[in-house]
């Protein structure tokens, strides 16, 4: 049964041309699931069916195994078989015939309106040149949910400070027009006015935010910088560029947007991605209601 396996892992590197660390981590799943078997005295792939595929799940759902995991674990067996049964050493796949478990809806992490105000605040007033860009795209992205992509894409041109928007090219390259608050404008203009020409080395440069070296901003420059600018401010939670989207979508709603609109803003093509959003603002009144109600 062990040179089975193995046939497989050099069946799938070879001829499929699975990466080794993706074998290995196949591998990993079939041999758990061979050392289960032997505990059983199975002596055979082809004795393997549905009821001891059923009570291999069970032992994996009673070991707290996240659904991914086990998903996982389903889909190296589900391959496996398959081979098997190519190989004709099996007659059938007892696998096909289990559902893999629904994943765990994953809820975006989000700061409170009083967390950013912390890390915002923390370069006010600007103690170098740096804390004015910094504060600029910081406040930004908080003022308009953009994505990081979005966000370091961004062009001079693509800001209308005046009428209070910008325009910015999502997804799919479809265009949006996001508005932006004034707390954001003033610290753009700030960092437009003061800081920006000063960094550039080629006038030519159109990037909106440009690094030390006068070039356009990277997405990895900025989680760097976040990352920094979050441990100033005395944020022990693990804090994303996407945490302030994220943020951006659950304040609006709480603060009473309603789901299309905020679809919109985010550049969701389907309203039912924005709803991930209202979980989070559920779970939050749920709290509120234990923490404030008399008898919750």
């Amino acid at each position: 049964m062990e040179e089975a396996i193995e046939a497989y892992m050099q069946y799938s590197i070879v001829e499929i041309g699975l990466a080794r660390s993706t074998a290995l981590g196949y591998r990993g799943d079939l041999m758990a699931f061979f050392s289960y078997l032997k505990e059983r005295k199975v002596a055979s792939w082809s004795a393997v069916d549905l009821s001891l595929l059923t009570a291999y799940l069970h032992q994996l759902r009673n070991k707290n195994l996240k659904a991914a995991t086990i998903s996982r674990k389903l889909s190296s067996l589900r391959g496996f078989f398959q081979y098997l049964k190519k190989e004709k050493l099996v007659e059938t796949n007892p696998v096909a015939l289990l559902d893999s478990p629904e994943k765990e809806e994953s809820l975006p992490k989000a700061l409170s309106d009083k967390e950013i105000s912390q890390i915002l605040e923390s370069m006010i007033p600007p103690r170098d040149p740096l804390d004015i860009r910094d504060l600029a795209m910081l406040e930004l992205l908080y003022a308009s949910g953009l994505r990081v992509s979005e966000l370091v894409n961004l062009r001079l041109r693509d800001l209308d400070l005046d009428a209070g928007y910008l325009r910015c090219i999502g997804k799919g390259d479809k265009e949006r027009i996001v508005p932006v608050g004034d707390k954001a404008i003033d610290a753009i203009r700030n960092y437009i006015t003061v800081f920006r020409p000063l960094l550039l080395k080629d006038t030519a440069e159109r990037a909106l935010f440009v690094n030390r070296r006068g070039k356009a901003m990277s997405r990895q420059w900025l989680w760097r910088i976040l990352k920094e600018r979050v441990r100033k401010a005395g944020i022990t939670t693990v804090v994303s560029p996407h945490t302030f989207r994220h943020s951006f979508a659950t304040n609006l709603l709480i603060g009473g947007a309603d789901l299309r609109s905020v679809q919109e803003l985010l550049g969701h093509a389907d309203v039912s991605t924005t709803q991930i959003y209202t979980h989070v603002t559920d779970q939050r009144l749920r709290e509120a209601y234990r923490k404030s109600h008399p008898r919750a």
